[in-house]
């Protein structure tokens, strides 16, 4: 069972990278992708972290550094569009607007295990049957070290915009 929340997000600058890719493929790609957005994103004025989206209610962690992970597709079903980005003050290739999404905090061990499709099916029937529509594509929200995660550490959000 996965708890369903929602959340009002604010406008976001991000620099961003995106590329065409499958399941393996995003797996290969997305590390480097990461680096290489906050590298752009410090150069761009500063990477900006957890304690600057309070909306992402991580206060009693460490300040870490904010990636959104845009999917326009299933990658478990072939190659599809993903855009990698990290956050900005100021300044980016582009803005994500302002959104309400439904999301459900996702523990190193439901990576791990296999079990990552099972949330974003649960968040899309909790929006249905919460009468309301998925606005945009889904996302990942990362804001913690993965490889270095526990098992039954949250390390990410899975998102889907809302209206």
């Amino acid at each position: 069972m996965v708890d369903v929340e929602l959340r009002d997000v604010p406008e976001q600058r991000v620099v961003s990278e995106t590329k065409t890719v499958d399941q393996a493929g995003l797996e290969a790609w997305l590390p480097g992708a990461m680096a290489l957005v906050a590298e752009r994103a410090r150069a761009a004025g500063g990477l900006l972290g957890t304690a600057d989206w309070p909306f992402l209610r991580r206060p009693a962690h460490p300040d870490e550094p904010v990636f959104v992970t845009i999917y326009e597709g299933n990658p478990n079903d072939g190659p599809t569009p993903v855009e990698v980005c990290a956050t900005v003050a100021s300044g980016g290739d582009r803005s994500v607007p302002a959104h309400r999404e439904a999301f459900v905090r996702v523990t190193k061990s439901q990576v791990t295990s296999g079990s990552l499709g099972e949330v974003y099916v649960a968040i899309e029937k909790w929006i249905t049957a919460g009468g309301l529509t998925v606005a945009r594509a889904p996302r990942e929200i990362y804001w913690t070290d993965f490889p270095a995660a526990a098992a039954d550490d949250a390390v990410f959000d899975v998102a889907f915009p809302v209206t």
